[in-house]
């Protein structure tokens, strides 16, 4: 994700094959799609078999964990293909955030700031590994679309199981969120991008 408009990449069809398909299955395409797009099977396009490798491993390490591989279905449903920010931007955040009861807003405010490491992160402005991106990304589409667990129209519990997937989110990622606002406040760290 290089850019935060690109589309929400069909690991899949990138692979060939069917969402069904078993983990034997998703490995061996997997081999084989990195050994036709290896680098050194590719010497005149070595920077694009660089990426496609990247994108490669990227999906296999989604696609060949039975629990990142459900998470990445819901996305896939959720976005149908579409940009992310379609789904996922400044509005829709705001939007989300203000419709809230006023006891949840505090609780909330971590979601902007969530919000702001996947913007940065995707922008290319500060290094985050992609299946922390990928994390951040379906926690905030499940907390933006209505169709989830617990609809968000029941007062007060609608917004439990929203809380829930994002507190999850925020405390796995607690270091990297600390280092996060570390760079915002100082602009060093070693694994980001001093903006240019």
């Amino acid at each position: 994700m290089n850019n935060f408009s690109e589309k929400f990449v069909n690991y899949y069809d990138l692979l060939g094959i069917d969402p069904k398909a078993g983990p034997q299955e998703v490995k061996r395409a997997y081999l084989n799609k990195v050994k036709e797009w290896h680098p050194d099977k590719n010497p005149d396009r070595t920077e694009e078999a660089e990426e496609k490798t990247k994108v490669l491993n990227q999906a296999y390490h989604i696609l060949g964990d039975a629990e990142r591989r459900k998470n990445y279905d819901r996305m896939l449903r959720f976005t149908r293909g579409k940009d992310f920010a379609e789904f996922l931007n400044d509005e829709a955040i705001r939007t989300k955030i203000n419709k809230a009861y006023p006891a949840l807003k505090k609780v909330l405010e971590n979601v902007r700031e969530l919000y702001a490491l996947f913007k940065d992160s995707v922008k290319g402005d500060y290094k985050l590994h992609a299946a922390n991106v990928a994390m951040i990304g379906g926690g905030l589409l499940y907390f933006i679309l209505p169709a989830d667990l617990i609809p968000d129209f029941i007062p007060l519990v609608g917004y439990l199981d929203d809380l829930a997937v994002l507190t999850t989110i925020t405390n796995s990622l607690k270091g990297e969120i600390n280092a996060y606002r570390s760079w915002k406040e100082t602009g060093i760290k070693g694994h980001f991008k001093k903006p240019s």
